[in-house]
């Protein structure tokens, strides 16, 4: 038995208001996905590190003209400097180590099996 074309126009009407539902909710993800207040409601400590970890990478590829010409400048040997360099050079390279893992773990929340590529490409490197 055929339809009647009111129970098509129904059914049409339901299948069009089921689609503009959907595409009203795709909208409003692809808004969040976009926007960094998201990302940071989620997760804080990791949009902070990620930040920080930002900030100091700019501020080393900058660099500093004073700081240059101290480095370039003959000082006195002094072991007490010696040890506040390597101290901070730890310290930077801890930090660019933090920031670098949170990023890889936000990274992994977005896109499935990057981790899991990132580990692969590592143990190939190994070898």
């Amino acid at each position: 038995m055929d339809k009647s074309k009111d129970q098509i126009e129904l059914e049409i009407k339901a299948q069009r208001e089921a689609l503009d539902r959907n595409l009203h909710e795709l909208e409003a993800k692809a808004k969040a996905f976009t926007q960094w207040q998201t990302y940071f409601a989620k997760s804080p400590a990791t949009m902070l590190g990620l930040a920080f970890g930002c900030g100091v990478v700019i501020a080393a590829l900058s660099g500093n003209k004073k700081s240059i010409q101290r480095e370039n400048s003959p000082r006195p040997p002094s072991p007490a400097y010696d040890q506040v360099q390597e101290t901070w050079g730890n310290v930077k390279g801890a930090l660019i180590g933090v920031a670098a893992m949170r990023l890889m773990d936000f990274v992994s929340e977005l896109l499935p099996g990057f981790k899991e590529q990132i580990d692969l490409r590592e143990s190939k490197n190994q070898v």
